[in-house]
C-alpha cells in the first residue's frame, strides 16, 4: 500500500491513524495531498488482561477470557467493547480491579495498568428482569408493534437478540410472547404487544363518545381498527381494550348502533359510509379543484392515482384471498433467521472496529436487515463508519486511499476476524463472512453535526461528487423505512420475493430495493389498503406507470429544496433524504420491463 505497509508492525502492537487536528490542514492544498502526506502512524503497544464475567442474576453465566488493551483505554470503551463481544444488553455494568470500582472516565494507566502483568479485571453486569422490561416499554412508547417488529427492533437498538438478553438472565429458551404476558404492563393481542398506560389523569368519560370524536375528526368518518387504537392510545396514554374490556372489535360490534365494522377491519360511524370519499382541494387561484377521481399522496409532490385505476389492476390479479398473501408471507420472512444475520452483521461491525487503525465516532448499520424488511435468503448488508477528523469535502480524493488503507490491515487478520474475502471497491470494502456468508459493505463518512449540515455539504459539491455523500444519511434512510407500519414492511417483503420470482435481463432492468420500498410506502399513504391483496393491487398500478412517476417527499426537505433539473426527470422518485437524487434515474434505472411485468404478470405465477 502507498499509504503504510504493515509487514514490520509487530502482531502485538495496534496500529492507529491519527488525523491531523492543524487548522492549517483544511486549507485545499493540505486537503489534496492527504492522507499519504498527511496521515500521522502511530504504534501503540498493546497488553492482555484477564476479564471475569459475572452476571449477577445469573451466577452459572458467568465466565473468564483474555482481552487485549492499550493503557490509554478508558474504562467506559473497555466496558463498550465487553458489552458487545459477551452479546451484553444490559447497561448497568461495573469494572473493579481488586474489588474497586473503576469510574468510566479513567484511563487503565491512571488505575496502575501500564505494563504487561497478570492483570485481572472483574467486569459484574447487573442484569434483571426488569431491566428487559424497561427496554421493552421505552420501544413501544411510540406504538404498538408485532412480536416480530418488536424483537427486531430490540436487536437493532441493543445490537442483540431478546433471546440472548433472557439467556443472560437465566431464562434460555423463552420467548419473547411468553416474558411479555408475565408482566402486567404489556398487552398481547393477535401477536402484537401494547404498552398498558396506567399515568395518565386523562380518563375518557365516555368510550362510545369518545371514539366517536375519533372518528368524526377523521375525513371520511371511518379508519382501520388498528388505527382507531393507536390514535385512542395516543390521547389517552390508555388501551382502548383496557377501558372497554374487551377487544376492539368486539367492542365496536357491540355498539352496532353508533359504528359500522366491515370484513376488512374497517370502522365507521352508522351514520356515514365507510367507503373512502376523497376530499377536494384548494387550486392556485384559491378556488376549489374536483379530485374525485384522485388520491392525495403524502406531503410533497407527486402525480394523483385515480382508486378506479387501482380497481382495474386489482381486477387482473388472482381472486385469491388475502390470506394466501399472509401465508407467502410467512414462508419468506423468520424472524429467527433474520436475528442470527442481525448478529452477524454486528459481529463483523465490532470485528472491524477491533481490527483496523480508525478513529471511530459511531457505525450505523443499513440494508434491508436493518430496516427490517428483508426476506429469507438476504445477505447483503452495510455498515458506515463516522470518522471525527475527515474532512467534509473532497472525498473523490481521500476516499480511495483509505479504502485501500482499511483493507490491508484486515487482509492480515482474515482468519482471525473469520471472513472468507475482502475486495476494495469503488465506495466501499465489501467483506464476506463465513458460516451465515454475510456480504458486507463497509463505508466511512466525515462526522456532520446534523442533517441540515449534511445537506449543506451536498449542496457546496458538483454532481460527480454528491454519490459519496449517501453514506453521510443512512442513519435518516434506516429510520424512514424503519418506522413504517408493519403492514407496509410486509407489502415490501411480498415484492421483494415477486422481482427475485422475475427473470431480468440486467442489473439495470431489476428494480432495487429502494424503488420498491419508497413506490410500497408512497402507495400506502395514497390508497390505505385494507388488506395486502389490495396492497400489492395499488403498488402494481404505480409500478406499471412508472415511467409517468413524479413523486417528491417533504418529510426532510421542501420543493425548493429540490435540485432543480431534477423537476424535469421522469420518471421522478426523489430520494426522501436527498434532494440531489432520483432514485429512478433512466440513467441508472431502465423501467421498461418493470411497467411490462406489472402489467402482465400475476403475483403468485
Amino acid at each position: 500500500s502507498s499509504i503504510l505497509s504493515c509487514e514490520a508492525i509487530p502482531k502485538t502492537a495496534l496500529v492507529r491513524w491519527a488525523i491531523p487536528s492543524d487548522p492549517n490542514f483544511q486549507s485545499k492544498a493540505a486537503r489534496s495531498s492527504w492522507p499519504a502526506a498527511s496521515a500521522v502512524l502511530r504504534i501503540e503497544a498493546t497488553m492482555k488482561i484477564q476479564v471475569n464475567m459475572k452476571i449477577s442474576s445469573n451466577k452459572e453465566a458467568g465466565s473468564s477470557f483474555d482481552l487485549l488493551v492499550d493503557e490509554t483505554d478508558t474504562v467506559a470503551s473497555i466496558k463498550e467493547r465487553l458489552s458487545t463481544l459477551q452479546l451484553i444488553s444490559f447497561p448497568d455494568q461495573d469494572l473493579l480491579l481488586n474489588g474497586e470500582v473503576l469510574a468510566d472516565a479513567r484511563q487503565l494507566s491512571d488505575c496502575g495498568i501500564k505494563e504487561p502483568g497478570t492483570w485481572s479485571l472483574d467486569f459484574v453486569v447487573k442484569a434483571s428482569e426488569s431491566t428487559i422490561a424497561d427496554q421493552l416499554k421505552e420501544l413501544l412508547k411510540a406504538r404498538d408493534l408485532s412480536c416480530d417488529e418488536l424483537g427486531l427492533l430490540y436487536c437493532y437498538k441493543h445490537g442483540v437478540s431478546i433471546t440472548q438478553a433472557l439467556q443472560t438472565i437465566g431464562r434460555p429458551g423463552e420467548k419473547l410472547q411468553d416474558f411479555v404476558k408475565g408482566h402486567k404492563f404489556f398487552q398481547l393481542e393477535n401477536n402484537h404487544v401494547a404498552l398498558v398506560r396506567e399515568d395518565t389523569s386523562l380518563k375518557p368519560f365516555s368510550v362510545v363518545e369518545e371514539v366517536e370524536s375519533i372518528l368524526k375528526a377523521s375525513s371520511t368518518g371511518s379508519m382501520e381498527i388498528k388505527e382507531l387504537c393507536a390514535k385512542f392510545v395516543a390521547k389517552f396514554h390508555i388501551s382502548l381494550s383496557s377501558i372497554a374490556g374487551m377487544k376492539p372489535a368486539e367492542f365496536l360490534m357491540k355498539e352496532r348502533e353508533h359504528f359500522v365494522v366491515t370484513d376488512r377491519r374497517l370502522v365507521g360511524l352508522k351514520s356515514k359510509s365507510v367507503a373512502w370519499k376523497p376530499q377536494p382541494r384548494r387550486s392556485d387561484s384559491g378556488g376549489t379543484d374536483n379530485v374525485s377521481d384522485s388520491i392525495e399522496p403524502p406531503p410533497g409532490l407527486g402525480a394523483k392515482v385515480s382508486p378506479s385505476a387501482a380497481a382495474d389492476v386489482a381486477q387482473t390479479l388472482s381472486s385469491a384471498e388475502n390470506q394466501q398473501y399472509l401465508d407467502l408471507h410467512n414462508k419468506i420472512f423468520n424472524r429467527a433467521s433474520q436475528a442470527q444475520v442481525q448478529q452477524a452483521l454486528n459481529d463483523v461491525v465490532e470485528t472491524v472496529r477491533e481490527a483496523s487503525f480508525l478513529n471511530v465516532d459511531r457505525v450505523v448499520k443499513g440494508g434491508a436487515i436493518s430496516k427490517g424488511t428483508a426476506i429469507s435468503g438476504c445477505k447483503n448488508a452495510e455498515a458506515v463508519f463516522f470518522l471525527p477528523g475527515l474532512p467534509p469535502v473532497s472525498q473523490e480524493r481521500w476516499l480511495p486511499p483509505l479504502l485501500k488503507g482499511v483493507a490491508s490491515v484486515l487482509r492480515e487478520r482474515m482468519e482471525e476476524m473469520g471472513v472468507e474475502s475482502i475486495e476494495v471497491r469503488e465506495e466501499c470494502i465489501q467483506l464476506r463472512t463465513k458460516g451465515v456468508a454475510l456480504a458486507v459493505d463497509i463505508r466511512f463518512s466525515p462526522v456532520f453535526g446534523s442533517y441540515a449540515e449534511t445537506v449543506k455539504a451536498l449542496a457546496a459539491q458538483g454532481p460527480e461528487a454528491r454519490r459519496f455523500y449517501a453514506s453521510s444519511l443512512i442513519e435518516e434512510r434506516v429510520q424512514f423505512i424503519a418506522r413504517q407500519p408493519s403492514a407496509v414492511k410486509i407489502t415490501i417483503r411480498l415484492l421483494k420475493w415477486w422481482r427475485d420470482q422475475q427473470v431480468w435481463s440486467n442489473d439495470k432492468l431489476c428494480p432495487s430495493d429502494d424503488i420498491l420500498e419508497l413506490m410500497a410506502v408512497y402507495s400506502s399513504v395514497q390508497t390505505k389498503p385494507q388488506d395486502q391483496r389490495a396492497a400489492i393491487a395499488n403498488v402494481m398500478v404505480l409500478l406499471s406507470r412508472f415511467n409517468d412517476l413524479r413523486i417528491v417527499w417533504s418529510n426532510y426537505y421542501t420543493k425548493s429544496d429540490v435540485w432543480a433539473p431534477l423537476l424535469q426527470q421522469r420518471p421522478l422518485l426523489m430520494d426522501p433524504l436527498n434532494p440531489y437524487v432520483n432514485i429512478a434515474d433512466p440513467a441508472v434505472f431502465d423501467a421498461s420491463e418493470l411497467v411490462d411485468r406489472a402489467r402482465s404478470t400475476h403475483f403468485f405465477w
